[in-house]
């Protein structure tokens, strides 16, 4: 992620260290469903992914932040 704009539009796979258990995906979904600009966010619990679609850029930094919060690390 480190070579990535921190900001985008569009679709971005987020990987996960594991695989994310229904309540939290159902968390994860929530809250970045709430962050500016996100229209879209798919957990996938077997595959420990996050996908996340934005129509108005939203900062990548805000999405680890609420995955971190809620117990999901992102793999570097």
């Amino acid at each position: 992620m480190r070579e990535t704009p921190r900001t985008f539009v569009g679709s971005v796979v987020l990987l996960l260290e594991g695989p994310v258990c229904p309540h939290v995906a159902a968390e994860v979904r929530a809250e970045i469903g709430r962050l500016a600009g996100v229209s879209h966010c798919h957990v996938d619990t077997g595959a420990g992914t996050v996908v996340v679609t934005a129509e108005a850029p939203v900062d990548r930094t805000d999405i680890v932040g609420v995955l971190d919060r809620l117990g999901c690390r992102v793999r570097a």
